[in-house]
C-alpha cells in the first residue's frame, strides 16, 4: 500500500509440487526445521532450488549476488533459496551451518530485493529455526514465476542488468535475449486481456437478460492452484452464509446458493438452480481466476422517461469494488496466487440504450449520455492490494469505474479520486458513516 516499502502480510504461498514432494508440505511458515533438514544428503539443487552456507552480506557484490539470485527465479519459473545449508561438491544438501533467522536479517533481505530488483517480484523470506540453537537456523527466500519478467537488478550506476537461472547456475542475459523476454511479456499481457474478456463473456451469458449486472472479472498474472471437491464447497458454503462481498464498508451481495461448475466453485443471489443467474453471481476457478456481478439496475421512482435501462452510479462504484476484493480474496487464499491480475469490468446486457443515473439529488438524474453499445473497461492492478482493501481498491475501482464512465460522455466516477481516497459528498447519506469509519481503519483518506 501507498506510503509502506514493502508487504509481509497476507503473502500467498509459493505452490510447487516438485519441491513439496521433497519438503513434505507446503512452502510457507508450517515448514518446521526437520522437514528442512531432511533434504540432506541425498537431495541436489536444480533449477528450482538452490542452498547456500551464509546469508547475503551488505557489501555491493553481496548486493548484487542477492538480487541476482532472487532475479534469476522470477526471470525462469520460480523456485527457493535455503540459506544456512552448505553444499557438498555435487552440489547436494550437506550440513545445515544454519543462520541468523531474526526480524532484522528477514527485514535487511526485503528491503535490499525491494530497494533493487525492478519490478519487484513476488517473493517471501520464511524463516525456520533450529530448536537447538534459539536465533539460528534455515532462512527460505521464495521466489514466485512472474509474468512480469524480465526483472531487472539496478546497480549502483543506475545500469540495468537482467539475471536468469538455467539449470543450477545465474546468468546475465545478452541484449538479446532481454529484448525477447521483452516481447513475451508484452505478448503475456495481451493473452491475459484476451484470456479476462473470455471468462467474462462465458459467465455473463448465464444472466438474467432482464436485469442490468455489473460483471467484473480477474486473471492473475501468475496462475494458482486448487482443487474443487466436497471439502473446497463445503467452506465455500460456510464463507457465503457467514458474510456479504463488499467495499468501502458497506455490504453489496450475499449469494444465497453455493454449487460447482466445471473446475470452479459458483455462488448465486438466488435459490433457483435451473434458472439464469439473478441478483448477483460468482465463478471462482481452480486455477485463481474469476468473474463477479451484482445488480446495478436503478430501482427508485422518478425520471425514468430516458428511454433506456438504468444504472445507478452508486451500486456501480460499490459493485466494481466488491467484485475485485471478492476476487483477490479468492485468488490470494483458495488459489494461493499473487503478484499483479489483469482485471475487468463491463455492464450487462445491453438489450436496448443504457444511461448512467445519480440518484443523490434529482431522482434518475443522467449523467453523460445514453449507449447502446456493451461498455468495458480493463486495467492491471496488485492482487494483495485489492484483498487488503484499502488505498489500492479504491484505486482500481476509480480506474475500472471511470474508463465506463467515459464510454457513457462522462470524464470520471464521482464517488472515489484517482490517488484511492473516497469524496463522501457523492455518496448516499445512509451510508456514509460506515464509509468513514471504514476508511479511518483502511487509512483512507475522506474528502468532505
Amino acid at each position: 500500500m501507498k506510503g509502506q516499502p514493502f508487504r509481509i502480510e497476507h503473502m500467498p504461498t509459493l505452490r510447487n509440487r516438485r519441491l513439496e514432494q521433497l519438503l513434505g508440505g507446503l512452502i510457507d511458515e508450517s515448514l518446521t526445521y526437520s522437514q528442512v533438514k531432511g533434504l540432506i544428503p541425498a537431495t541436489a539443487e536444480g533449477p528450482d532450488l538452490d542452498f547456500k552456507r551464509d546469508t547475503y552480506g551488505s557489501s555491493n557484490s553481496d548486493r548484487k549476488k542477492l538480487c541476482g539470485d532472487v532475479g534469476a527465479l522470477a526471470n525462469a519459473n520460480g523456485g527457493i533459496l535455503i540459506l544456512g545449508m552448505d553444499e557438498d561438491e555435487q552440489g547436494r544438501a550437506a550440513t545445515d551451518t544454519g543462520v541468523n533467522i531474526s526480524d532484522d536479517e528477514r527485514r535487511r533481505l526485503r528491503q535490499t530485493v525491494y530497494g533493487n530488483i525492478q519490478p519487484t517480484p513476488t517473493f517471501d523470506v520464511i524463516p525456520v529455526e533450529d530448536p537447538s540453537r534459539p536465533g539460528t537456523g534455515f532462512l527460505i527466500l521464495w521466489v514466485a514465476r512472474s509474468a512480469n519478467a524480465p526483472h531487472a537488478y539496478v546497480n549502483e550506476n543506475k545500469g540495468l542488468l537482467y539475471p536468469k537461472r538455467i539449470g543450477t547456475e545465474t546468468v546475465w542475459l545478452s541484449e538479446s535475449e532481454v529484448a525477447e523476454a521483452y516481447r513475451a511479456r508484452f505478448a503475456g499481457l495481451s493473452s491475459r486481456m484476451e484470456e479476462a474478456a473470455r471468462v467474462e463473456a462465458q459467465f455473463a451469458q448465464r444472466h438474467a437478460k432482464d436485469e442490468l449486472f455489473v460483471v467484473v472479472t480477474l486473471v492473475p498474472d501468475a496462475p494458482g492452484s486448487f482443487t474443487v471437491d466436497a471439502a473446497a464447497l463445503q467452506a465455500f458454503q460456510l464463507s457465503n452464509a457467514s458474510q456479504q462481498a463488499g467495499a468501502f464498508g458497506i455490504p453489496v451481495r450475499r449469494f444465497s446458493r453455493s454449487t460447482v461448475r466445471h473446475r470452479r466453485l459458483v455462488g448465486t443471489g438466488s435459490l433457483e438452480p435451473s434458472k439464469p443467474y439473478s441478483r448477483g453471481a460468482c465463478e471462482l476457478h481452480e486455477n485463481g481466476n474469476g468473474a463477479f456481478s451484482t445488480a446495478v439496475s436503478s430501482t427508485v421512482s422518478g425520471n425514468e422517461d430516458l428511454g433506456a435501462d438504468l444504472v445507478d452510479t452508486q451500486w456501480l462504484t460499490l459493485g466494481i469494488g466488491a467484485g475485485l476484493r471478492f476476487l483477490a480474496h479468492h485468488a490470494q487464499s483458495r488459489a494461493a496466487t499473487g503478484g499483479h491480475a489483469t482485471v475487468r469490468a463491463t455492464i450487462w446486457p445491453v438489450i436496448r440504450p443504457v444511461a448512467l443515473v445519480s440518484n443523490l439529488g434529482w431522482p434518475n438524474e443522467q449523467v453523460g449520455e445514453t449507449v447502446t453499445e456493451k461498455p468495458f473497461a480493463d486495467t492491471v492492478a496488485d492482487i494483495d492490494d485489492l484483498s487488503d482493501g484499502g488505498v489500492g481498491l479504491v484505486a482500481t475501482t476509480h480506474r475500472l469505474a471511470s474508463e465506463l464512465f467515459q464510454s457513457f460522455g462522462a470524464p470520471e466516477v464521482e464517488q472515489v479520486t484517482a490517488a484511492g481516497g473516497v469524496r463522501l459528498p457523492y455518496w448516499h447519506r445512509s451510508g456514509r458513516e460506515d464509509i468513514t469509519r471504514w476508511a479511518a481503519a483502511a487509512g483512507v483518506e475522506v474528502h468532505r
